[in-house]
């Protein structure tokens, strides 16, 4: 009888230890289940990979159901269900990243091969602009000739500064505009296709292209209107590139430094992004002394004498220094108001002048409103003329109207009284 107690003690000591040890191993399989799963959807990356995740979160899910509420007092506070749910978000948003990447992989691969084609455009567009400099600083054309160079030219700087944007786009979109946010490697990254595609160069080059196309003729003055609208589109955009380009040079600059090559430090007037700044302000001042000019070449041309001017404020101290002057004198003042101001600054100029980086219209209204001056102060002698010839038709008419004509005397009969 002692034996079989004892059998029975054993037994069920066994089989509560059988449980006991079951359920620890169930808890295990499912946190190493679990955690494997969760490191596998952080690391996926191909299509592949991806389909395979579902299947697993619903065996998962399937195996361990069963044992929920063991599951959820093993891992108390959380609970099987809440899990689970986690563990599919995560995928959800697995799934959205490593598809994006792979689009972006798409793209970029797109964006290189298009790199190659703008390279091979943009060294057709060099050719044909030094052959149109070259013919339009010929002496040899004619008017027409030289309009037609003039039309060509500026539509090749047009495409190979839409060229060279489109370089910057390719260059830069993998990468974001948040450039604190890149990694070392991917700046380093950048930095070097930076200088591989020697893109900076060509930014600089487009502002000494339009150096030279403008030094290279006389323009009309309504074609400074479109040269000022391009340098400013051109400026704005290299201001919100200026940041970015150089933050990734002083980056890659830096890590060449620290890997114990030579001083990577760049003289101001040997940085790339330096050479833009300095080929920009150059730029702007061939265009704003072209402008000047130009406008100059208005009064001198017809004998009108006003004090030389090479900017917008000698400009306007000159206009006002001119209106002040006739003025006081009386003179005649035509040629200026008329033949110039009214005929070539208000009809030609005007656009141009009232650009922000020449005049601007602030200025421009107040220097029309002070040549206009000399039309409130000039004595026009034909309405005089007409007026005195008005009075004098009056005159005639009312002496002709009012003119009574002389009575004729009838004669006086004679008959003889009878």
């Amino acid at each position: 009888m002692k034996i079989l107690r004892l059998a029975i003690l054993v037994f069920t000591v066994a089989t509560v230890g059988f449980a006991q040890q079951s359920d620890f191993e169930i808890k295990e399989r499912f946190k190493s289940m679990y955690d494997e799963l969760k490191r596998d959807i952080d690391s996926v990356k191909t299509a592949e990979q991806i389909a395979m995740i579902p299947n697993r979160i619903s065996g998962l899910e399937t195996e361990f159901v069963g044992h929920k509420d063991l599951i959820g007092a093993a891992f108390y506070p959380e609970t099987f269900e809440n899990m689970m749910t986690r563990l599919k978000d995560q995928f959800a948003l697995a799934e959205t990243k490593a598809t994006t990447i792979q689009t972006q992989g798409t793209r970029i691969g797109e964006l290189e091969s298009q790199l190659v084609i703008l390279n091979t455009e943009l060294a057709r567009l060099n050719s044909e602009r030094e052959e149109l400099i070259a013919k339009l600083r010929s002496a040899n054309n004619s008017a027409a000739q030289q309009q037609d160079i003039v039309r060509r030219l500026t539509a090749n700087l047009q495409a190979k500064d839409k060229l060279v944007n489109a370089m910057i786009d390719s260059i830069f979109l993998p990468f974001g505009k948040n450039m604190e946010s890149l990694t070392e490697v991917q700046t380093d990254a950048l930095g070097k296709k930076l200088e591989k595609t020697n893109i900076v160069t060509r930014i600089a080059d487009i502002a000494q292209d339009n150096v030279k196309f403008l030094e290279a003729t006389n323009l009309e003055p309504k074609d400074y209107s479109t040269l000022v609208n391009q340098y400013e589109q051109f400026r704005n955009r290299w201001n919100g590139l200026r940041e970015r380009v150089n933050m990734a040079f002083e980056a890659s600059n830096a890590k060449a430094a620290g890997k114990g090559k030579k001083d990577q430090t760049v003289p101001a007037d040997e940085n790339p992004v330096g050479r833009v700044d300095a080929s920009l302000a150059e730029w702007q001042n061939k265009l704003n002394s072209s402008v000047w000019a130009g406008v100059m070449r208005e009064f001198s041309s017809r004998s009108v004498a006003v004090h030389p001017f090479t900017d917008a404020q000698s400009f306007s101290a000159s206009i006002r220094a001119y209106v002040d002057s006739a003025k006081a004198a009386g003179g005649d003042t035509k040629a200026f108001d008329d033949e110039i101001w009214v005929q070539r600054i208000e009809k030609e100029w005007k656009p141009t002048l009232e650009k922000d980086i020449l005049l601007g219209k602030t200025e421009y209204a107040s220097l029309d409103r002070k040549v206009a001056e000399l039309r409130e102060n000039k004595f026009d002698w034909k309405i005089v003329f007409w007026v005195v010839n008005g009075i004098v038709i009056v005159l005639v008419a009312w002496w002709l109207f009012n003119r009574k004509p002389k009575k004729v005397q009838q004669p006086v009969s004679q008959n003889p009284k009878v």
